[in-house]
């Protein structure tokens, strides 16, 4: 139990970050629409695994271990976002690299990865499927 809330704690970064209707929605409108931005918000809208020799931001939105990413995803509020963002993947038509950068596709594809290894909802199996990763 004591574990359990340390993780819920950690995980105010990405609350915080995808607080109302702020950035996460308007990213993926940008993905659907296939015209993005900047694309600073990859890190919280599709997490990945903490990796050394990174910037900042990636440090601190990255989930430090799968027993991050499990409370992550098993998370009331933060559950449906990777879901849904993942869902945004699923419909689109262009190709990824015509709307990510390289490195964005290679963090799509490592939250996949991280998600679909830890849970049985099969979004994240779909999406690496239909980009054959």
């Amino acid at each position: 139990m004591k574990e359990e809330n340390k993780n819920n704690e950690g995980l105010s970064r990405f609350l915080t970050a995808q607080e109302g209707k702020t950035i996460h929605e308007q990213a993926l409108i940008e993905i659907q629409e296939g015209k993005l931005g900047f694309e600073c918000w990859m890190r919280y809208v599709y997490p990945q695994l903490k990796r050394s020799g990174t910037s900042q931001l990636t440090e601190f939105y990255g989930i430090k271990d799968r027993e991050e990413a499990k409370a992550y995803i098993e998370h009331p509020i933060l559950r449906k976002r990777p879901i849904e963002a993942a869902q945004v993947l699923l419909n689109l038509e262009k190709p990824l690299h015509e709307i990510f950068s390289n490195l964005g596709v290679l963090k799509l594809r490592s939250c996949m990865l991280l998600f679909a290894s830890i849970t049985n909802e099969p979004i994240f199996m779909q999406v690496l499927n239909k980009y054959h990763w």
